[in-house]
């Protein structure tokens, strides 16, 4: 009977550890998916005629589209380049700011020395004239930064 109580109490502690790890996993997934920084978009910045960066104390980050103009309906290269700042991963995220034209999510590959590229496409809207929020999000080991870029784009 001894060895059996001894089993079942070895089983025990192992299970609660088990569980005790478990929530710790889980916990700190969840931390690295709260989000940490909301930047400002800089509305003096055009992306139609260049790249656009956004500074704070830990780094920065600058967004280029092209082709210029940004045409709708057509592939568009994204290009991200950090300064100062490690990331897993970057996702950037067209929305309309006054129309919702759907989910519109490109990841990025980190191309080289912290420059990370994709290929998307923005949809046709029933507007002459669109603005556009590109937020890029920058998945860190502590959180996500989201850093906001607006441009209008026009129907040819």
């Amino acid at each position: 009977m001894e060895k059996r109580t001894l089993l079942m109490s070895i089983l025990s502690v192992v299970l609660i550890v088990g569980l005790v790890s478990a929530g710790w996993y889980k916990n700190q997934q969840a931390k690295t998916h709260e989000v940490l920084l909301q930047l400002e978009a800089d509305r003096s910045c055009d992306l139609q005629k260049s790249s656009c960066t956004l500074k704070w104390s830990e780094g920065a980050v600058s967004l280029s589209i092209t082709p210029r103009p940004i045409p709708l309906v057509k592939p568009i290269n994204i290009s991200v380049q950090l300064k100062t700042l490690k990331v897993k991963a970057v996702a950037v995220d067209f929305k309309g700011t006054s129309m919702n034209m759907g989910p519109n999510n490109v990841k990025l590959v980190n191309a080289h020395n912290n420059r990370w590229i994709g290929t998307g496409m923005l949809p046709v809207c029933i507007r002459n004239q669109m603005e556009w929020q590109a937020d890029v999000y920058l998945q860190t080991d502590k959180g996500i930064i989201i850093a906001p870029f607006i441009f209008v784009t026009h129907k040819h």
